[in-house]
């Protein structure tokens, strides 16, 4: 990378700032922008910490917590006397990650299916804003229907900013049926899925939902909530699934994700 793309980078960052953020959080969300655009991709070194203090008008010292701040989300990893590096993307996990029913054997998890049926742009405010964080950016809504073994469907909604997974606006739509969406994201998305949040409770199903899983208006079923967040900072996606009674019984990860 030439010195003047490096210099680019953190133009902004000798601008006034009127927004109160610490000097180092700064720093962090301009590596994180640099990240995300690709100028550095999984596995590639940054530049040293006394570079970058050239690079950016703050002090040594705000630099390097900037930098543990990276380390410790799991962004970033340090390999001794090599330098500081972008963080591989996540071990890829088995599918799926979310609606995963166990088999009769107790053991195993059912086949699942899914069909893309919507995917449409959103400006307006709504569930999803409190966990994606992004009320001023134009959000990617994807619904899909999943079949759990050919026995019953789940219907989800998918949210997520349509800047940071460009990638799942771009692809051909049909191109997202029977897709691993958390797959596609993890080996095309610059930054590790670190953290997965599962929440669940019972509740009444809206309309759409009720017709997308075979159910009566008003019914009520189990509604799950995800999202997933790479570091602590940033949340990837926000999703929800709305799952008819049934017998099988729904297994989450013991562990979250973490970066290879």
């Amino acid at each position: 990378m030439t010195a003047q793309r490096q210099q680019a980078i953190f133009t902004a960052l000798w601008h006034p700032e009127r927004t109160g953020l610490p000097k180092y959080q700064r720093v962090v969300n301009a590596l994180l922008d640099a990240i995300r655009q690709g100028v550095w991709a999984p596995g590639d070194r940054l530049p040293a910490e006394e570079d970058l203090v050239q690079l950016t008008p703050f002090s040594l010292g705000t630099v390097q917590r900037a930098m543990r701040d990276l380390v410790s989300q799991g962004l970033v990893v340090r390999q001794h006397g090599l330098g500081s590096f972008v963080a591989q993307h996540p071990r890829r996990l088995e599918n799926p990650w979310h609606c995963r029913f166990v088999a009769d054997d107790g053991v195993s998890i059912v086949p699942i299916y899914s069909k893309a049926i919507r995917r449409e742009l959103i400006s307006q405010p709504g569930p999803w804003s409190q966990y994606l964080g992004v009320e001023d950016t134009v959000v990617m809504q994807l619904d899909r229907v999943i079949n759990i073994a050919d026995e019953f469907n789940v219907f989800s909604r998918f949210y997520a900013s349509s800047m940071l997974l460009k990638m799942l606006w771009d692809i051909p739509m049909e191109q997202l049926s029977g897709a691993n969406v958390k797959k596609l994201i993890a080996t095309q998305c610059q930054l590790p899925i670190t953290e997965i949040v599962h929440q669940v409770r019972i509740r009444r199903f809206d309309d759409e939902a009720c017709q997308m899983v075979g159910m009566e208006p008003g019914s009520t079923g189990m509604f799950m909530q995800a999202f997933a967040r790479a570091g602590s900072n940033l949340t990837v996606y926000y999703q929800e699934f709305y799952i008819p009674p049934d017998q099988r019984p729904l297994k989450f990860f013991e562990k979250t994700p973490a970066p290879l």
